[in-house]
């Protein structure tokens, strides 16, 4: 086998190599009429040695049989680029004995990692063990993950711990409008208390199906989820809290997101609910509600430079004492504070990014501002004292695999103590 130079490989991961299609735009030949719908004779596909077709063809914004015109072809470029499963997508049009012939050919991504795992972060967390992550699947945009760790979480009280975890999401089953997600984890670790030393164990497996409602797309715009969540803890040794609790799970989401290889424009939302009723396969009873919104503007007349405003809220009523669903600081939620510095049943957190490349596409300064707040009650929240916080770092994008960005710089507390390094995945 011919080896790549290691230039040669680093290209390849940036993005950066020798153009291996004619250009990230579309391409139209001149003789079909701008603004006029022709009837759709054929559509062809090029460059995908995975991807299946009908993973394509179902987001065209067009079908064969129908009309389209170079518009039409335009917004079907842009919705396959949008799956991100391409470093790049053309799209060439022609007219043949009067119809429309639309061909697109795309640049894939590395879709399959089996690789060793090494994870660390400026809190001082780290974690070690393999990861098998295979994106597009059978061709299909289906997604699996397995990982094994010993992971330090660098939580007071608590050992190292062992995780197991499987998840399985495969979109449009059948050419339905209908998604399919199947995970399952397991986690052990020893925990210190006053009381002694014990020993605990988590289960967890949740299915969930959830149904594009929005028409166009099925990737894009509203949709609707439900499933189960199943949950058990085991202890041993001097103390044991609580044990299992069996939740239905509700979902909304929008999705109308334009992807730009290295930036993105548009907006994502998601929301979810979790109940559990003490007796109905629970032992306790919990409500969790958890809701997060993120948009992306282009901004500037340069290139991939973007500003973004996120929100999220999470709140959680009863479940089972002494454990806190949510903790505020780290290296990705409110950097210019240690990881989990206040933790409680409630917290909301408002970001703002201002996103600009240095000298690489791939590469892209990042200046965040970070408001949050944490109590230990739903009911207190409002109330609650407000943290704050900027930082200013780097981020970079490997356009050849599938969502992979990292991030690493210096944030500072804007209501006390010191600056702080921050960094990990996006």
């Amino acid at each position: 086998m011919r080896r790549l130079a290691p230039s040669l490989l680093l290209a390849l991961l940036l993005g950066s190599a020798p153009s291996l299609c004619p250009a990230l735009e579309a391409s139209v030949a001149e003789s079909v009429p701008a603004t006029q719908a022709l009837p759709v004779t054929a559509i062809e596909f090029a460059g995908n040695r995975t991807t299946r077709p009908r993973v394509m063809l179902r987001e065209l914004p067009f079908t064969v049989g129908g009309k389209a015109d170079l518009a039409a072809v335009e917004r079907g470029r842009q919705a396959i680029l949008d799956l991100g499963l391409f470093k790049a997508v053309q799209a060439d049009s022609r007219i043949v004995d009067g119809g429309l012939v639309v061909t697109y050919t795309v640049v894939e991504k590395f879709y399959i990692l089996p690789l060793p795992r090494v994870d660390a972060n400026t809190d001082g967390q780290y974690a070690y063990g393999l990861q098998l992550r295979w994106s597009n699947l059978w061709g299909l945009n289906h997604t699996l993950r397995v990982t094994g760790l010993q992971r330090e979480a660098q939580r007071e009280g608590v050992g190292k711990e062992n995780q197991y975890s499987f998840s399985y999401g495969a979109p449009f089953v059948a050419e339905s409008r209908w998604s399919l997600g199947l995970g399952a984890s397991y986690t052990d670790r020893p925990v210190e208390v006053s009381e002694g030393t014990y020993n605990e164990e988590f289960q967890a497996l949740q299915f969930v199906g959830t149904r594009s409602l929005s028409p166009g797309p099925p990737s894009q715009g509203w949709s609707f989820g439900t499933g189960l969540l199943w949950q058990h803890q085991d202890t041993s040794g001097l103390v044991a809290p609580y044990g299992e609790a069996t939740a239905p799970v509700l979902s909304l989401g929008y999705r109308d997101l334009r992807f730009r290889v290295y930036s993105e424009e548009g907006l994502v939302f998601g929301s979810r609910l979790e109940v559990a009723q003490s007796g109905l396969a629970s032992d306790y009873d919990y409500t969790r509600l958890s809701a997060g919104a993120t948009r992306y503007w282009e901004v500037g007349g340069k290139p991939y430079q973007t500003f973004h405003l996120l929100g999220e809220v999470g709140l959680r009523w009863q479940g089972p004492a002494g454990v806190n669903s949510y903790g505020l600081g780290g290296s990705s939620v409110l950097r210019g504070y240690d990881k989990d510095f206040i933790e409680g049943d409630a917290y909301y957190r408002f970001a703002t990014e201002f996103v600009r490349p240095v000298g690489w596409r791939w590469l892209r300064a990042v200046l965040i501002t970070e408001v949050g707040a944490l109590s230990e009650e739903p009911g207190q929240l409002l109330g609650s004292r407000v943290y704050s916080s900027i930082g200013l770092g780097l981020r970079l994008r490997l356009p050849t695999l599938v969502d992979f960005e990292v991030e690493a710089g210096i944030a500072m507390p804007l209501t006390g103590g010191s600056a702080r390094v921050f960094g990990g995945k996006v």
